[in-house]
């Protein structure tokens, strides 16, 4: 297997050789390709069984693959993506700062896996949460409060907090320049000055000092660089180091030291000490450290100093990506329920109740004077005028149909016919011509007879 992983690194350089030659296609679709085959190749390696001793090596063709598709991508006309701490969207997804291939890798270790961009009462559904915070500042004391009694409510649960200072993009473009086109250096090189400018403008609104209860900021200090920028390789400490083993020369990072444990004992919510222990380190500089309590009934909070080695394109070099099989593994056994929390400055957003649970009903008007009052008036009005108009009393019949011989309808409804016209010279006149046709149908014996007056007194 390592010669099959040596013999493809041949072919990578080879690859580069080569790159003018197959720079067209992948300079228009480099962006993409970087991303799709960072997951393709999160599949090909964590979907083989753990317990070979040979798996570290797994999928490595598709990952040097995945190599290929950054060195030679990138330089095309289109941006690259680079919004930070997204797992899903049309934006975050297919970023190189991007979180879904760490995601994905959770997957495959068996574990359920949302996102979230905020906290509120469902939190305790889960058993880890993974936050990457596009912020600069440290957490405040309501998130970490929130946090400590979501750990302090169960068994096992584990917190891992990724630093904000880190940019891949800066990192995606360091590396076009190795075997890049001469022509497309000047390109190279403009759009590396403008990621390193972006990223100290955003960086700038870090504290020159704070602290929280897990770790302290600080913006100042020397910078110092480790694994592949440092002079000579560094020297890994910590447990981690110990259970490697890792290639230090191979880590990228740069560390001005912007996140780094508390030096002074710190006390929890519930009165009790938190402790630090260091779990990787660079020349003593801390990277990995594990903060815990008493209280928190087996729980932790994994600090990690940046993202260097857990975004989406850190994670296509190896030792990355062993870096990051040790912090799964740190969460406990699977499955568990993992939520990736998503957030922005000024900080994550807190929920007393879950969003979305309680819709607006229009009850809520009854709870506001004067206007309950008033409500309740018009309901009781419309309540007497329904049952005025509509409510049948007494068990329902059929009623009788009128008769059809009954001439009486016939003389109602001719006067209604008449009434309507409005004309009363007319209704006079079809009257009497109705009387004078009534009258010479009449027979003779129902004439009017003359009276003849009667003689008074005998003959």
């Amino acid at each position: 297997m390592a010669d099959a992983f040596n013999d493809s690194v041949t072919g990578v350089r080879a690859g580069r050789a080569g790159g003018e030659r197959l720079g067209a296609v992948a300079l228009q679709q480099g962006e993409f390709l970087t991303f799709f085959w960072c997951r393709i190749g999160a599949r090909a390696i964590f979907s083989q069984p753990r317990n070979d001793p040979g798996a570290c090596m797994y999928g490595c063709r598709t990952w040097l693959a995945a190599v290929l598709a950054v060195l030679l991508a990138g330089c095309g006309t289109q941006e690259i993506d680079r919004t930070y701490g997204k797992r899903r969207g049309a934006e975050g997804e297919a970023s190189v700062n991007g979180t879904a291939v760490l995601a994905r890798m959770f997957e495959l270790a068996g574990h359920e896996v949302r996102t979230r961009s905020y906290l509120s009462p469902r939190a305790e559904e889960f058993d880890v949460i993974v936050w990457f915070p596009d912020d600069f500042q440290p957490p405040g004391e309501e998130p970490q409060e929130f946090l400590e009694e979501w750990l302090y409510g169960g068994r096992g649960r584990t917190l891992i907090y990724v630093g904000r200072d880190y940019d891949a993009a800066i990192d995606y473009w360091e590396s076009m320049m190795t075997g890049a086109p001469p022509e497309q250096s000047v390109e190279i090189l403009r759009r590396l000055a403008r990621a390193r400018a972006e990223h100290s403008r955003a960086r700038a609104v870090m504290p020159e000092a704070a602290e929280c209860r897990w770790f302290q900021v600080r913006r100042g200090g020397t910078p110092r660089s480790t694994g592949r920028r440092g002079e000579t390789p560094a020297t890994l400490q910590g447990p981690w180091a110990d259970a490697g083993p890792f290639r230090s020369s191979a880590l990228a990072g740069d560390d001005v030291v912007s996140l780094e444990p508390r030096k002074e004992p710190v006390l929890d919510d519930f009165d009790e000490r938190l402790d630090t222990e260091i779990w990787l380190s660079a020349d003593r500089v801390p990277l990995v450290w594990r903060v815990s309590s008493s209280s928190w009934d087996e729980g932790q909070i994994i600090v990690i100093h940046n993202g260097s080695f857990l975004l989406n394109l850190p994670l296509v070099k190896h030792e990355h990506r062993k870096l990051a099989g040790k912090l799964i593994d740190a969460c406990g056994s699977a499955p568990k329920k993992v939520m990736f929390l998503e957030s922005e400055a000024p900080g994550v957003t807190i929920f007393e109740e879950e969003p979305g649970t309680k819709y607006p009903t229009g009850f809520e008007a009854f709870t506001v004077w004067p206007l309950n009052a008033i409500l309740l008036h018009f309901i009781v009005l419309g309540l007497t005028i329904l049952a005025c108009r509509w409510t049948v009393f007494g068990r329902p019949r059929e009623l009788p149909r009128p008769p059809v011989s009954d001439f009486g309808r016939h003389v109602e409804a001719l006067g209604e016919l008449l009434a309507r016209t409005q004309d009363h010279a007319y209704a006079e006149s079809r009257l009497a011509e109705y009387h004078r046709q009534t009258a010479t149908d009449r027979p003779l014996s129902e004439s009017p007879r003359a009276e003849t007056p009667r003689a008074s007194g005998g003959e």
